[in-house]
């Protein structure tokens, strides 16, 4: 019989399983079948099958005992059973990729699931420290300003365009009430040259484009300020001519196409100097080219002025999540501090900080299918990948012991 010590019981969950079945409307997994549920309840016979396989199979990258040596490489000890499972599964139908799982295509069905459950009755390692060379430092805690890894990279925008992107100084664009999509074609433009501007090619070419999507949603989240400084032109006139420019750019000059920047609120010596540059052919756009053609100087002052004088509108974009709020949201289906008490999901607590984060960027990148884990992980910044696998690494692993009750009705 197994003995189970006072430390052991601390990281022990009891889960209780009806006899009739498991059955749990969720988008993210399939019912668990009637083969997985008496998994989680094996006999000896099973255990001793897995032991089997796991020494000639798995041990050399696992260990016997589950706990992994090799960076990158998952702890199975303690795992979920179902999603051990279903991960072989997937292994050996080829829609999961690991060239590690080659030798694996051999084995049967009983197999794998008896070496899902021999790993699952391990019991687990006590959470790791994570190295220090491993992780920034401002990784291993929940940070709660969601813009804090691109506040050094925006230092000199402030210089131009203040903190919040709503810029007093006179021909300093306005960067709030875009969408990021916007920020983001544009700022590339200077890079590629279909902008003219010797700075502004300068500095955007020492960021990524990472960080700049990041720049693009920070401004867009932004209260939206209009220009104090008024136009010399006749606003009337410029509402007239700019009906040409409603079906882009909105009625009232507050786009509604990702694509396409609000005018609205915005500087009019700017807005000048790059109808401009589009006359000039500095800045590259065939359509533009086409609007700016038939405008005069007056025309375009007279634009200038009357969108300056238009209150500017906050796009629908939603303010990045904090660190603490990614994780609680991780915690829906992995559980509290990533113990998982459904045996469909992974457990995360304690689990390998690089294979964690290795995992977070393939479902990102859609490398790792898997339709709710890619709408988790896209809007994940690397920050946030360096800190929800931080997090989880450092949490202390727990087993789980499953028990059968009778649920009353037959039929559920």
């Amino acid at each position: 019989m197994l003995k189970i010590n006072k430390t052991m019981m601390i990281a022990i969950m009891v889960i209780l399983v009806p006899i009739t079945g498991w059955t749990q409307n969720s988008a993210t997994a399939r019912a668990i079948e009637e083969h997985e549920r008496l998994a989680l309840f094996p006999t000896r016979d099973m255990l001793e099958l897995g032991r089997k396989v796991a020494a000639s199979a798995c041990a050399g990258c696992h260990g016997m005992d589950g706990i992994s040596d090799a960076g990158g490489k998952p702890h199975l000890a303690g795992q979920r059973t179902v999603y051990s499972y279903r991960a072989l599964l997937a292994f050996q139908a080829g829609t999961r990729d690991d060239e590690n799982q080659q030798h694996n295509q051999y084995l049967n069905d009983q197999a794998l699931l008896s070496t899902a459950v021999y790993y699952a009755s391990l019991m687990p390692a006590p959470a790791p420290e994570v190295a220090e060379e491993q992780v920034p430092t401002e990784a291993v805690t929940a940070v709660e300003d969601p813009f804090e890894g691109i506040r050094p990279a925006m230092k000199k925008c402030v210089k131009c365009h203040e903190v919040t992107g709503n810029s007093d100084r006179k021909g300093m664009p306005n960067l709030t009430a875009q969408a990021p999509e916007y920020f983001v074609s544009s700022m590339l433009g200077y890079v590629d040259g279909t902008r003219s501007h010797k700075l502004m090619k300068k500095l955007v070419d020492k960021l990524d484009e990472e960080t700049i999507r990041q720049m693009g949603v920070y401004y867009a989240v932004q209260t939206p300020l209009r220009t104090v400084i008024p136009g010399e032109g006749d606003s009337k006139v410029g509402r007239r001519l700019s009906e040409d420019c409603d079906a882009c750019h909105g009625g009232d000059g507050n786009a509604r196409k990702d694509k396409m920047p609000t005018l609205a609120g915005q500087d009019v010596k700017y807005f000048i100097k790059a109808m401009k540059h589009y006359k000039e052919g500095k800045r590259q756009h065939e359509k533009m080219f086409e609007a700016v053609d038939k405008l005069d100087e007056q025309d375009i002052i007279d634009l200038a002025t009357y969108y300056a004088s238009v209150e500017p509108r906050g796009r629908d974009v939603r303010v990045p999540l904090k660190s603490t709020e990614w994780i609680a949201r991780c915690e829906r289906c992995h559980g509290i501090d990533g113990n998982s008490n459904d045996p469909r999901f992974p457990m995360l607590a304690g689990q390998d900080f690089n294979y964690l984060r290795k995992a977070l960027k393939s479902f990102a990148q859609g490398v790792r299918e898997n339709t709710i884990m890619h709408a988790m992980a896209d809007p994940l910044s690397s920050g946030d990948i360096e800190r929800i696998s931080s997090y989880f690494a450092s949490q202390q692993p727990k087993a789980v012991v499953y028990m059968q009750f009778p649920c009353g009705d037959k039929e559920n």
